[in-house]
């Protein structure tokens, strides 16, 4: 064990142990084990107080049943239909009329594309705008998670000897205890899921699966088989650090390396972040946001009134010291400025935080809810400047035109190299803020660069 190495050691001496231990090259059921358990690993190592949403397992169970009656009505009568989407409750932030629109792929089918819609319930606070969905979801992906584990414990994979040597160099070099039993089990579980999903694949026969995030290692598998297009939409910070970023000089099929057919960058800039990976050298296409194109036609239309108006996006992330940092940063706002605090709470990670109840009653300052209204990109169209430790809405903000600022928090360090001084800058006291807003506005020259405008129109030309 060594106990002696920090969070980045630990992250060194893991890129280390792959590289030297030829660990991607290791093939269960004709896809790289390594690959699987690579992120979960990663995310043990960087070890960041990152607040986790709490979940009943019970209710998650009872759901896992509801699914499974529906999937063998899918099953057993499902028509074919063109896509197959994989999203998530908390996308539900668009308000349309009376109800939601999903901001991942409801402008598709808006656009007339027929799909099967699969939602993960990652968020109990979006359950209400489930209910008035413009496009309700077909079905919940827990059955796959549910009966994947299941299946996974009684038939696990034969991958013993490869968990049980993994375990040990993990232990032995990088200081992580991680019981091989545990990677076994992730790796039957996918083995399983993907069972499952190629049934699913084989009954509804899509031309394209597209899903909203990275880690969709059973479904991208499930797609190799059944000769199904698999689109990966760009979700957050998504750069060569990525644990989902597979190296450049690893060898291997995309289809080993459960790589996607296409991911779809936000912009050129997020693929240039990607030299040196598989999916930046042979796999990202710039396609844009929807949020940020409607975002950018509101602020387009922003009138200045002598307010500052400042906007911080949470990450469930060292949730505690940040809230004692702004109220330093509000303390040491000048006498007499004009200034008022939107706190953005996430959708899924600070969802029932107490952190910042102490910042409720302060005159100038809103908190609002990740379910609730204004979304992020609404406020963010009227912002002057945008604060946060290492959130994707520091490029967001800067492909609005909107300056931000890097607060040097637990997990801040991944932001340091996209720190200019002008577009994104690092506050290094609370009080700097304030100068930081004084100075002249950041440039919008390169705002298409972090995300290419047209992206309903974009993702359809993919589509072909």
């Amino acid at each position: 064990m060594r106990p002696d190495l920090d969070s980045a050691g630990k992250l060194r001496a893991l890129a280390q142990l792959e590289r030297r231990h030829a660990l991607f090259a290791f093939r269960v059921d004709g896809w790289s084990a390594w690959r699987v358990v690579r992120n979960p690993l990663h995310r043990m190592a960087e070890g960041l107080p990152l607040a986790q949403p709490a979940r009943s397992n019970g209710r998650r169970s009872a759901q896992a049943l509801l699914a499974t009656f529906r999937l063998l009505r899918l099953l057993a009568g499902g028509a074919r239909r063109e896509l197959l989407l994989k999203t998530c409750r908390s996308g539900l932030r668009l308000p349309q009329g009376e109800g939601y629109r999903d901001v991942y792929f409801d402008g598709l089918l808006g656009a007339g594309h027929g799909a099967l819609k699969l939602e993960e319930i990652n968020s109990p606070d979006f359950d209400r705008q489930a209910a008035a969905a413009c496009h309700p979801a077909d079905l919940d992906p827990v059955v796959f998670t549910f009966w994947g584990r299941v299946l996974g414990l009684l038939l696990p994979l034969k991958a013993g000897p490869f968990c049980a040597d993994v375990a040990a160099l993990l232990e032995r070099e990088v200081g992580l205890a991680v019981p091989a039993r545990w990677l076994r089990a992730r790796l039957s579980t996918v083995y399983w899921q993907a069972r499952l999903y190629t049934l699913l694949l084989r009954r509804v026969r899509p031309a394209a699966v597209l899903v909203s995030d990275t880690g969709e290692y059973a479904l991208r598998i499930a797609c190799q088989r059944c000769g199904v297009r698999f689109i990966e939409l760009q979700h957050g910070v998504f750069d060569a650090q990525h644990p989902d970023a597979i190296p450049a000089w690893v060898e291997g099929a995309a289809a080993e390396l459960l790589l996607p057919d296409v991911l779809a960058c936000r912009g050129a800039y997020w693929i240039e972040q990607l030299a040196g990976t598989r999916q930046g050298r042979d796999h990202a296409v710039a396609v844009g946001n929807e949020l940020i194109d409607l975002a950018r036609a509101s602020r387009h239309g922003r009138r200045a009134d002598g307010r500052l108006r400042l906007v911080l996006s949470t990450q469930g992330l060292d949730s505690e010291r940040l809230a004692q940092w702004l109220e330093a940063m509000l303390a040491a706002a000048p006498a007499g400025l004009d200034w008022e605090l939107a706190i953005k709470l996430h959708p899924v990670y600070d969802a029932g935080t107490r952190a910042f109840d102490g910042l409720r009653g302060r005159a100038r300052v809103r908190v609002i809810g990740g379910a609730e209204q204004p979304h992020v990109f609404e406020l963010l169209a009227q912002a002057d400047l945008h604060l946060s430790i290492a959130s994707a809405c520091h490029f967001d903000a800067a492909a609005l035109g909107v300056a931000s600022v890097v607060i040097p928090l637990a997990g801040h360090e991944a932001m340091l190299g996209a720190v200019d001084g002008t577009q994104i800058a690092l506050a290094r006291q609370p009080g700097d803020v304030w100068a930081l807003a004084a100075a002249p506005a950041a440039p919008a020259a390169r705002a298409h660069h972090y995300a290419t405008p047209g992206f309903i129109g974009n993702l359809q030309r993919l589509l072909g």
